[in-house]
């Protein structure tokens, strides 16, 4: 959608003459060599290497009772070696698409070893400590090969452990209940830098909002809730300064940050369920909704739908909770809208303001590249 944007824009700026054919070619071919967008090759091998990954599990978990013990552990060594050997040979080679589908097949195959020698020879341990091994090994093989793949990899495995952790601890407010989870979304940030591959920090992200919500299972107190309202704002409106708003990181944890408000907005919608505190919760979602867009949702479509769904949220959750007083739930949408229009229409006139002080700039710098004068 970018790109396509990108060359209209450029096609448009060459025949205005601003810039040269050759110029625009160039722009567009840098931008080209850059993309960080998967070909759809790469996609379809990752999910063939996801599916053969669970196909090596279940063939596991199935523990072959014909098959001798010997056969069964050697063979899964001999898949582990095979997939990180051929690995290591298609990213020597320049094929990185099929050396991290065989990244991701090699860490599979590794958790299935160990599951199948715990079987067979009935090794003591539980799930958590299998799962650390497992991330342990992933993680490596992502430092050593630097792998994108293996970062998210790790990530995926990081939410099974969490989810294990506090079900295996009952919910309790234990020490690897409060630690693990904030721990293990620091692996997945460093692993993502590491990588350079940024789309994986939406896992930790994912990581820390489910830490926050069972915090506040645990503790249930309102003002908790208020904070991660009011918290997440501004820790949004925070990542749009000039300065931080063009790193990606940032980007991505102003997103995230958006929707731990939205959780706090959840949880005290849930707690206050009618009469004046209700009304005041729906104002600041709205608020929310629309101070998100301001800020970023004319240039982030990830931050325009998490705002769309607050706001439509809020209502969904006005008309059932005040299905009972059909008059007021009118009025609020009445007074809603109002409000929203008359919002839309001073945006609307400071953003033609600000593109109308825009174009004369730019008017004005190609008058000073010519001299003053236009040929």
């Amino acid at each position: 959608m970018y790109r396509a944007r990108l060359k209209k824009d450029l096609e448009r700026w060459a025949e205005m003459g601003l810039i040269s054919q050759q110029a625009s070619d160039a722009m567009l071919e840098d931008h080209d060599s850059r993309s960080t967008t998967p070909a759809i090759g790469g996609v379809l091998l990752m999910l063939s290497a996801v599916l053969l990954s669970a196909a090596i599990l279940l063939l596991v978990a199935a523990n072959w009772q014909a098959i001798p013990r010997l056969v069964k552990v050697s063979g899964i060594i001999l898949l582990i070696w095979i997939f990180h050997g051929g690995a290591a040979f298609s990213l020597a080679y320049g094929r990185k698409a099929t050396g991290q589908a065989l990244l991701v097949l090699g860490a599979a195959s590794f958790g299935a070893a160990m599951s199948l020698v715990g079987q067979l020879y009935h090794l003591s341990g539980d799930l958590l400590d299998l799962l650390y091994v497992w991330i342990g090994m992933a993680t490596l093989s992502a430092l050593i090969f630097r792998s994108g793949a293996m970062a998210g990899f790790v990530g995926l495995l990081a939410l099974g452990l969490a989810g294990a952790t506090i079900d295996q601890f009952n919910f309790a407010w234990v020490a690897e209940t409060v630690w693990t989870p904030p721990l293990l979304a620091l692996l997945i940030a460093f692993l993502s830098w590491f990588t350079g591959n940024v789309r994986v920090q939406n896992l930790a992200g994912l990581l820390l909002l489910g830490w926050l919500a069972w915090i506040y299972g645990e503790v249930m107190r309102t003002d908790l809730a208020v904070a991660y309202a009011v918290g997440g704002l501004v820790l949004f409106a925070l990542t749009v300064l000039p300065g931080l708003a063009r790193h990606a990181v940032v980007r991505l944890a102003g997103l995230h940050a958006l929707l731990l408000s939205g959780l706090g907005l959840v949880i005290l919608n849930s707690i206050y369920d009618k009469g004046l505190p209700l009304a005041f919760v729906a104002i600041g979602a709205v608020a929310v909704a629309i101070v998100a867009l301001v800020l970023r949702g004319r240039e982030d479509g990830q931050v325009r739908s998490v705002a769309y769904l607050i706001f439509g949220g809020e209502i969904l959750y006005l008309s059932f909770a005040t299905i009972d007083s059909l008059l007021g739930t009118s009025g609020f949408f009445l007074i809603s809208g109002v409000i929203v229009a008359l919002l839309a229409l001073g945006a609307s006139q400071v953003e033609k303001r600000l593109q109308a002080r825009k174009g004369r700039a730019v008017g004005a710098g190609i008058d000073a590249g010519w001299g003053g004068e236009r040929p």
